[in-house]
Formats: C-alpha cells, structure tokens, sequence
C-alpha cells in the first residue's frame, strides 16, 4: 500500500477537532486535546491525529482493490468547512450563500460519519439478517437473501454518508442558523457524537425520535469552545452570547448525546455535565407532572381493561 493512501480515517475530522486544542499543553506542531470517557473517568491528553480515527472506516473494496472516493470527498468539504469557519463564523461575521451550502453540507456529513451512525446501522442489518435466516429455515429455502443483506451491510454506512449527502443537505439550507457564542470564562466541549438532534417535544416518550421535519427539531453541533451551531425552524437566527450557565446546560446536553468519548480543550470536567436532568425547580416540576400523567393513563388504561373483561 503507498504511503500517501488516506487509510487512517478520522470520523471525527482533524480541522474540526484541532479547534479543542489545549493552547497551554500542546507544541506548535502537535496540537493536543483532552479526551474523557463517556462518564468523565480515564483522563488523557492526545495528539488530535491520533484519536476518533479508524482504518480504512470509509474505504470501499471492489474486486480486491480499495477506493478512497469517499474519504477524498470528505476530506475536501472538510476543506472548504475549515475555511468558513476560520474566515467567517470565527469572526461573527454573516455568510453568503456559497458559505452557507458548505456549512450545511459539514453539518450533513457529521450527522452520518460518526461510529455511532455506523454502529446503529449496522445493528439494524444484523436484525434483518436474523430475520432473513429464519424465514429461510422455515422454509427451506436457499441463502439468498440474508446474504444480499450481509454483502449490503459490509458498504451500507459508508456509502450513506454520500448518498444522504445531497438531501438532507437541501433541507439543512432551510433551516435558519444561531451561533450561540459564550461569554468570557466559559467554554463549550465536544464528544465523539457532536452534531445531533433534540426535540423537547418528544423528551418524555421513548417511542418516537427526533427528525429534521418536526417543527420543533433543533440541530446543535459546538463548532468550537467559544462557538455553538444550533439550526432550527424557529426564529432564531444571527450571532447570540449566552451565559455561563446556559454555556454548561449546552455542555450537558453534548456529554448526554456523545458515543463513548468526551473531548474537551481543558483537562477539567463539571459535575453537572453528568447529570441526567438540569437544575431547575421548572424543569423537575415538569417530570413530576409527567410522571403523575403518565401514572394517571396507566391505571385509566388498566380500570378499563378490567371493565372490558368483566363483560
């Protein structure tokens, strides 16, 4: 294999993780950042080029021979993101059209890149195979199908990433953009799952997951310690500073939406990052309420089953 070939993949990528730098630690050559387990135990200090990266994560194999269309292609919208942010939104200055294509298409791809993307697929192609196996032996049927799916599996993350590509990168321009910007002392992290997608709305069920259609939808992606990205069908929009403690509630939400690692510019972690709920007297009023309503349904729901089996 030639030396030049991209086989070391970052699903996190270098331009975007370089801006977590810890300016106190790292060298001129090698920037570092902190990178803690989900749970903010295992504390180490890395080099950005050697962490959130896999080998050959996004190449695809064809008779023998492997392509690298894929990670070329990533690697040049990461480009183009790079320039952006360094000569835009790092400046809080608005963007033209061109510039907003390219954020939305980094967003996009950050959506569908990361192992957690491909773990969740891959566990949903394993479920049709299963399924597809013991259809056959019921049957008594050839292998068919269930090896369709595994030859389909083994590319189906990879090739996503592209295939999505074009539209949900359309809808993503719909969307109207704030950068949430945080006051002096005050610093936003980032994980290994950054770019994801919240729905207060659907925060007390387990049924239903957020999608980029539902109104309330928000999409938060922390573009950097002192910027946050947050894109929905709301009003918000423009360059908008937040307290610290507003700050620390983003922080929350990133450690609770991450895969397996937290990364971070500092070496210190907060408690309230861990919490599964934030500290609001409103807020907890709100589970209590939920809970009491929920408990309501389940015995009206219970009274009636009994009613309907005594008849």
């Amino acid at each position: 294999m030639a030396k030049n070939k991209p086989t070391k993949q970052h699903y996190i990528p270098q331009c975007y993780l370089r801006e977590f730098t810890d300016k106190k630690t790292a060298s001129k050559k090698e920037p570092i950042v902190w990178v803690f387990d989900k749970d903010g135990k295992n504390k180490r200090k890395d080099k950005v080029k050697n962490v959130l990266a896999s080998n050959d994560l996004y190449t695809l194999k064809f008779k023998g021979q492997k392509s690298y269309v894929i990670e070329e292609t990533l690697a040049n919208l990461e480009g183009r993101y790079a320039q952006v942010f360094r000569e835009k939104i790092k400046n809080k200055l608005p963007l033209n059209e061109e510039e907003h294509i390219v954020l939305c298409a980094f967003v996009c791809a950050m959506l569908q890149r990361t192992l957690l993307q491909k773990d969740n697929m891959e566990r949903f192609m394993d479920e049709l195979i299963e399924h597809s196996e013991a259809l056959e032996r019921a049957h008594d049927a050839e292998h068919e199908q269930s090896q369709e799916i595994r030859r389909q599996k083994e590319n189906i993350h990879k090739l996503s990433v592209v295939d999505l590509l074009p539209d949900i990168t359309k809808l993503l321009i719909q969307m109207n953009i704030a950068f949430l910007c945080a006051k002096q002392g005050a610093k936003f992290i980032t994980s290994d799952n950054p770019c994801y997608l919240f729905n207060p709305d659907l925060q007390w069920q387990r049924f239903y997951g957020p999608g980029l259609a539902q109104k309330n939808v928000e999409v938060s992606f922390p573009l950097s310690p002192e910027i946050k990205l947050c894109m929905s069908w709301s009003n918000l929009r423009g360059y908008i500073f937040l307290e610290k403690d507003r700050v620390e509630e983003a922080n929350r939400m990133t450690v609770g939406h991450c895969y397996k690692y937290i990364i971070s510019n500092s070496r210190r972690t907060k408690r309230m990052w861990f919490r599964n709920y934030p500290i609001s007297i409103i807020f907890i009023l709100k589970i209590i309420r939920n809970k009491l309503s929920m408990l309501i349904d389940e015995k009206k729901y219970l009274h009636g089953f009994r009613n309907v089996r005594k008849k």
